[in-house]
């Protein structure tokens, strides 16, 4: 590595002589002054004096940062802890160029009832002034597509292109009547009102979600058989048992925890990937993908992405597995 162009270089280490082995924050600052990289230590002097020294040494990543520092600041804090709490707010009010910055370029996600009387259900990327009935706004495409074809598959509705009533008994039905993942609207044999009322339970599936929707489909059958309303009964019957289906897909795993993020990283040249899996009641529920470039060592990398990742959560899980070990929660 070539030497490090910074001329400030024993001022800087004159200036760390002087810090207190405190708990706190340190702030880097480059000639204009910007903040470049903000970070928190045990003992203040100790961690920042290992930026000066032995610099060649450094991954590219801080080399480069090390390389621009003019100036620091410091805050002492009363413990570690409160440090992280403080580093975590710094890094959001003022985004420096070298810390991980997690953006969430995801938006937002909807589900859509269209207008009756044959209405659809799908996943949508934005809200329009369509006359449709729109669930949410929703964080997580991921968890709205995957509700919009369970509900779609359980309640057996249509997914196709055609138009209702207009192509009523035109054409042969799709692959997905023959294999019983649609009630075949397209063969003109469904009522309004049958049709109105499934819709309606898929919808009830949409916002309950599917330990709810068990129960009142259980408790639907029970009522139809008693009324020994048999084919109903049949129906319902179907539809628990595709919910209780899918479900137990869900379960792709074994854990002693209620609830689970499990955490992977992958490291291509420069390029550093970090995917995050949410797992709530053994279940899939949604997953967050980040991209970023000289991130540095995959070990020094998963100790700040946690930290920046679960400050910014409130969803928090019991457990978190992640694939390999990390540094302490600081940039080395």
């Amino acid at each position: 590595m070539e030497r490090l162009n910074n001329d400030r270089l024993p001022w800087l280490r004159d200036k760390v002589k002087k810090l207190p082995l405190d708990p706190g924050c340190y702030i880097m600052k480059d000639k204009a002054g910007k903040i470049i990289y903000i970070g928190k230590a045990k003992a203040l002097r100790n961690r920042v004096s290992s930026y000066f020294r032995s610099v060649e040494k450094h991954t590219e990543k801080v080399y480069r940062m090390v390389e621009s520092v003019y100036d620091f600041e410091y805050i002492v804090t009363a413990s570690e802890f409160e440090a992280l709490v403080l580093e975590c707010s710094l890094i959001k009010e003022y985004t420096p160029k070298y810390n991980i910055l997690l953006k969430d370029d995801k938006g937002y996600s909807y589900v859509k009832i269209s207008p009756g009387p044959w209405s659809r259900i799908t996943a949508e990327k934005q809200r329009t002034d369509d006359g449709a009935t729109y669930l949410g706004p929703y964080t997580s495409s991921f968890v709205v597509s995957q509700t919009v074809d369970e509900a779609n598959k359980i309640f057996s509705l249509p997914t196709c292109t055609r138009r209702f009533p207009q192509e009523f008994g035109k054409g042969r039905p799709c692959l997905n009547f023959h294999i019983k993942q649609c009630m075949g609207v397209c063969q003109g044999r469904i009522s309004e009102e049958d049709y109105a009322q499934t819709l309606a339970a898929a919808v009830d599936f949409v916002k309950s979600g599917s330990t709810q929707a068990l129960d009142q489909l259980r408790a639907e059958m029970n009522t139809a058989a008693g009324n020994l309303e048999f084919e109903k009964a049949a129906r319902l019957r179907d539809r628990i048992r595709a919910i209780e289906r899918i479900t137990e897909r869900q379960k792709v795993f074994n854990t002693r925890a209620d609830n689970q993020d499990i955490v992977g990283f992958a490291q291509v040249d420069r390029l550093t990937c970090a995917a995050v899996l949410k797992f709530r009641n053994a279940r899939l529920v949604d997953k967050d993908d980040y991209i970023f470039t000289d991130a540095g060592t995959l070990q020094q990398f998963r100790a700040e992405f946690l930290a920046s990742y679960y400050s910014t959560r409130t969803d928090l899980p019991k457990v978190v597995s992640v694939d390999g070990e990390f540094d302490d929660m600081e940039m080395t």
